[in-house]
């Protein structure tokens, strides 16, 4: 269930968002061994959703990979941005706030992703150092033209 958080400071501007909502995700992620978290999307034809979210925890020795990670049911304090609005802190599920900051760091720089031809891409989280990369691909149609013209 997600609901409002009661505070002086309730909203900030959409730009400000992504920051804060990074924060929040990562001191949960932290008290749960999460070491990275990755958020795979893809849409076109007007239609596109987050497909995936995959949890990893530190790798143990050299050359052994990170185990995967369950994801935790637990609240997390975080932001959440409306349809055309300010960003509003909110008590949310770990899974909900994940999930509302991919579309919120997807939509950053690439809204309409899911229209026409679509795009897909991932965002990768590394929680101890609290960043997120972004990497995304554009689906278009292109054509070739030529134009010949002969006279007798």
């Amino acid at each position: 269930m997600t609901t409002l958080v009661e505070s002086n400071r309730a909203t900030i501007g959409r730009k400000e968002a992504p920051k804060l909502m990074l924060a929040a995700i990562c001191a949960c992620a932290k008290l749960h061994g999460i070491a990275t978290i990755t958020i795979s999307y893809d849409g076109s034809g007007d239609e596109g959703a987050i497909d995936g979210v995959t949890l990893t925890g530190t790798a143990g020795e050299e050359g052994q990979q990170a185990p995967e990670i369950a994801m935790p049911n637990v609240p997390c304090s975080t932001w959440t941005v409306p349809y055309r609005g300010d960003a509003v802190a909110i008590e949310s599920t770990f899974e909900s706030a994940l999930d509302d900051l991919g579309y919120e760091l997807i939509a950053q720089n690439h809204a309409g992703w899911e229209n026409g031809e679509g795009a897909f891409g991932e965002v990768i989280i590394d929680v101890e150092a609290g960043r997120a990369t972004h990497d995304h691909n554009t689906r278009y149609v292109s054509y070739d033209s030529t134009a010949y013209e002969w006279e007798c």
